[in-house]
């Protein structure tokens, strides 16, 4: 029978380094100890320590660092020796082991640092250092180095430098990990930085809308109470001028009068259409009408006014006597009594505003009003429909007017699915050419 050896596991032959099979499994067990220890380290700091710290131990080293890529550059961000080494210095990759290391993807092994061409030996000499090994931290793209010292000249085993790459793949991952915990930290911080901005959207959202519901519920009371007194003004005004005993000079005073009612009606009206209350008070009840006719009616209306200011209105020499489209009498009535207001208004006395209705092609119609005012320069003219804005400019600041008139002009032409545009007049005096663009029949 073969003999027995006596010893048994424990026995200090064993773990003095006697036995390679019991030196290889104690130091996988420790390998397996000191990347546990890594994954749990909370930060790159402490991983660094716990990495030094565990390739002295693993491989019985004097000393140990971990070398960190920077660019071209080597950073030695941590060490664990028995005396000083290069800790927080940087040296250039070409002139140092571990930046050979990086560069070539695989581990140095060096016997004696004053043989080796690879060894700065100018940087070694104030060092304990005579022997070394250092790995790559993440072979495929080495992002740094561990490497282990010794005071002696002595050639690493190849079980050293398996545990020290073993140490070095362990810290790779444990440093993706630690880099992933703190992109998830930075998303997470993101998302309560977005989740307190969305509150505190919603939050300004809701007081916006509250305070819309209150302008809207004002807009009602005041449309209710300018209509009240307009109707009754309106139906003295029109009373008067029926009585064909009515003297020139006071038919001339009731017809502002008339016009005067109307305006205030319109405003009424136009308060009520531009509230976002009334979401569906603009939805037009489409009709087949006569363009010019409407616009000779409004003109009808708003003759009194003009006369007043010694101005007139007049169809466009040239223009057609019927311009057929579809779309809702009573809101482009309104519609075009707002653009020729607001082309008298800005029409010097002794002026004349001209309209015309004119097909476009088979599938649209448009409208002119045309003043005779200073214009309105290009860079301004998107603004001058929005609800409640007056313009700086002093030559056209006080064509918005009540900032509701135009605002309920482009509301209505766009329900009917046209548009709404300013253009420099088509003639050749100096003005403003509003043009509204419908659908023809």
């Amino acid at each position: 029978m073969p003999r027995m050896n006596p010893k048994g596991p424990g026995d200090p032959a064993r773990s003095n380094g006697q036995d390679p099979t019991f030196r290889e499994s104690h130091g996988a067990e420790r390998l397996l100890c000191a990347v546990g220890e890594l994954w749990r380290a909370p930060d790159l700091p402490t991983l660094l320590s716990v990495a030094a710290r565990a390739a002295r131990e693993l491989t019985g080293a004097d000393g140990a660092s971990f070398v960190l890529r920077d660019g071209e550059l080597c950073h030695y961000a941590r060490e664990d020796a028995i005396s000083s080494l290069w800790q927080g210095r940087r040296f250039p990759m070409s002139s140092c082991v571990s930046g050979w290391v990086m560069l070539n993807r695989r581990p140095a092994i060096v016997d004696d640092i004053a043989l080796d061409p690879r060894i700065p030996l100018g940087v070694y000499r104030p060092t304990f250092v005579r022997s070394m090994a250092m790995v790559p931290i993440h072979a495929r793209a080495p992002l740094g180095a561990i490497g282990s010292y010794w005071s002696s000249t002595r050639v690493a085993t190849a079980h050293e430098v398996t545990l020290l790459q073993g140490l070095a793949d362990g810290a790779a991952l444990a440093m993706d990990n630690i880099a992933l915990r703190e992109r998830m930290g930075t998303a997470e911080a993101r998302i309560d930085e977005l989740d307190a901005l969305t509150r505190d959207l919603a939050a300004r959202h809701e007081a916006l809308a509250e305070s819309q519901r209150q302008g809207d519920a004002l807009n009602e009371l005041l449309a209710h109470d300018l209509r009240s007194p307009a109707a009754g003004i309106l139906l003295t005004a029109r009373a008067r001028l029926r009585d064909p005993a009515l003297e020139e000079r006071e038919r001339r005073r009731w017809s502002r009068v008339l016009c005067s009612a109307e305006l205030i009606q319109r405003t009424a009206m136009n308060l009520l259409d531009t509230s976002s209350r009334q979401p569906g008070a603009l939805v037009p009840r489409l009709d087949e009408l006569d363009l010019t006719a409407l616009l000779e009616e409004v003109a009808e209306i708003l003759e009194p006014l003009a006369a007043s200011r010694d101005q007139r209105i007049a169809l466009r020499p040239g223009a057609p006597r019927c311009c057929r489209a579809r779309g809702d009498a009573d809101l482009l009535r309104r519609v075009l009594q707002n653009l020729l207001d607001n082309a008298l208004r800005h029409t010097p006395a002794r002026g004349a505003v001209y309209v015309e209705a004119r097909p476009v092609d088979a599938r649209w119609v448009e409208v002119l009003v045309c003043d005779e005012g200073p214009g309105i320069p290009a860079h301004l003219r998107d603004h001058i429909f929005d609800r409640y804005v007056r313009l700086d400019d002093p030559n056209v600041a006080s064509r918005t007017g009540r900032g509701l008139g135009l605002t309920f002009c482009k509301l209505a032409v766009e329900a009917h699915g046209g548009t709404i545009e300013v253009r420099d007049n088509v003639t050749e005096r100096p003005g403003t050419c509003f043009c509204v663009r419908l659908p023809a029949c």
